[in-house]
């Protein structure tokens, strides 16, 4: 087993969102609120990518170079912030120690909600998961035909779960990327070579898909009322 690389350079979330103010010390389990408030608002970076690639296609059709890199571009945040709806799911984890092991049944009288709040909180992350994903889908769909969009979430979902590692394994932020390229870059051959960490990959990855699927076959038509999809 090869050595787990954890980030923890002055631009991850687990450094910047610290510090001495009252709003650092508000806390569900040691879950600070703030990185709570915080991995909610990154679930809008995707959704305003995918509107806004969207948009420009309906505009412009990426009629052009500038337009194409433009596209390109956009589409290219987008990849990588969608893992980020996979990671809010992996937050119920916060849950595992919030009561002894030698407690009536393993559940508290105090603080016994927390189970509901970690679930509903991994639950925003499922929905923004399959939405997010479906949005993006169905302008692929439009763009090209239904064979490319089913492709298209087929190869994004393995590549989902290593964003998604990436940052609960490993620590690093979607946007470290830009910052370390090449050493986000050096973290990718352990998953294919380490064979733990390809189990952690393989098992993500069919997880996903089994969400996704789900999510899709239950959701599907209340978002076309609303968001209609190809």
């Amino acid at each position: 087993m090869t050595q787990r690389y954890i980030n923890n350079s002055i631009y991850g979330v687990d450094s910047f969102l610290r510090g001495d103010s009252w709003i650092f010390r508000l806390k569900i389990n040691d879950y600070e609120l703030v990185i709570f408030i915080w991995n909610l608002g990154l679930l809008i970076v995707p959704w305003l990518m995918s509107t806004l690639l969207r948009h420009i296609w309906r505009r412009t059709h990426f009629d052009g170079i500038p337009y194409k890199l433009l596209g390109m571009i956009v589409f290219f945040l987008w990849l990588l912030f969608i893992p980020n709806t996979a990671y809010v799911m992996t937050e119920v984890r916060h849950l595992l120690d919030y009561c002894p092991r030698d407690s009536a049944f393993q559940v508290c009288e105090q603080n016994a909600w927390m189970s509901l709040f970690f679930f509903i909180y991994a639950l925003f992350g499922w929905i923004f998961f399959v939405y997010l994903t479906d949005q993006m889908r169905s302008l692929i769909e439009e763009i090209f035909n239904h064979l490319v969009g089913a492709v298209f979430v087929a190869a994004l979902i393995p590549s989902m779960a290593l964003g998604l590692l990436f940052g609960l394994i490993n620590r690093w932020n979607s946007w470290e990327f830009f910052i370390y390229p090449a050493e986000v870059a050096a973290t990718i051959p352990a998953y294919f070579q380490d064979p733990v960490s390809f189990a952690n990959w393989l098992n993500f990855s069919i997880f996903l898909y089994i969400l996704y699927f789900w999510g899709h076959w239950l959701l599907k038509d209340r978002f076309r009322e609303k968001y209609p999809l190809r």
